[in-house]
């Protein structure tokens, strides 16, 4: 079986009928030869055009996110104009090769795609705390394929950029301050407005916990022989002072209520 023969059933397993094959595909030794001197001489022109674009924009102080915007289209653009000229050297027309890199690379182009949305829109910046369906953490970097998350935990996550698009993004960072609760279930016969008191009372002695808005003390729901109280406060510095803060509002609370025979 020759290269021509097995070439036509690669396009063929990727959905290519036949018909859009062409009738002969040249796989010359000089052919391939040219071939492979033009990739390495479009892959080191892409190298030096991304080098010298970079430092001209980073010299005209182009934002950061629309420099690496820039500085990928053109590298990745200049490699599939040489991809697709050294696939014309064997015989295939472009038409086909759209047909072909849209059943291999499907999942690449949309994230790349996706990728170009999220710079253009910014969503998010370097170092943001978002949260992405499960995912949640500190962004390290938006490449072509995907975003970088760096966990809570020590972890670093690849969300596809496809998915990022298509889902529910939180952004922690936009706001300099965050609310956060705290559960409480009080027995209905509790003097509310001494656990309103000394709850306040608590959260007042705590730093990084807002004065504006002062933290508040909700009656959320009652059931049978329960009221469910809301005890809502802000965080001032959330995105680096969120897991500390709140550790020590519950400790504080807990503390104080204790002697009430107050549950959590």
């Amino acid at each position: 079986m020759d290269l021509s023969e097995i070439l036509r059933q690669i396009f063929a397993a990727a959905g290519v009928s036949a018909a859009q094959l062409p009738a002969d595909v040249d796989f010359s030794p000089g052919n391939l030869l040219r071939s492979l001197f033009i990739l390495l001489v479009v892959y080191f022109l892409a190298r030096f055009v991304r080098g010298v674009l970079q430092r001209g924009l980073r010299r005209a102080k182009f934002d950061a996110r629309v420099e690496q915007l820039v500085v990928q289209v053109t590298y990745y653009g200049i490699i599939t104009l040489g991809i697709i000229w050294i696939l014309g050297g064997f015989g295939l027309s472009v038409v086909i090769l759209g047909v072909a890199v849209g059943f291999a690379f499907k999942d690449l182009i949309q994230n790349f795609a996706a990728g170009l949305l999220i710079m253009a829109t910014r969503p998010f910046s370097l170092g943001d705390w978002i949260v992405v369906g499960t995912s949640e953490g500190r962004v390290a970097q938006i490449g072509w394929r995907g975003t970088f998350l760096d966990t809570f935990d020590g972890r670093r996550v690849i969300i596809p950029n496809a998915n990022i698009i298509t889902n529910v993004v939180t952004n922690n960072s936009l706001a300099a301050q965050l609310r956060s609760e705290i559960k409480l279930t009080l027995d209905v016969k509790s003097d509310v407005a001494e656990v309103e008191r000394q709850v306040l009372r608590a959260l007042e002695n705590i730093n990084d916990i807002s004065k504006n808005p002062p933290p508040r003390v909700l009656m959320e729901s009652l059931t049978t022989g329960a009221l469910n109280v809301l005890v809502q406060f802000w965080i001032l510095d959330a995105v680096n002072q969120q897991p500390r803060v709140m550790s020590e509002a519950v400790r504080a609370v807990r503390e104080i209520l204790h002697p009430l025979d107050v549950s959590e």
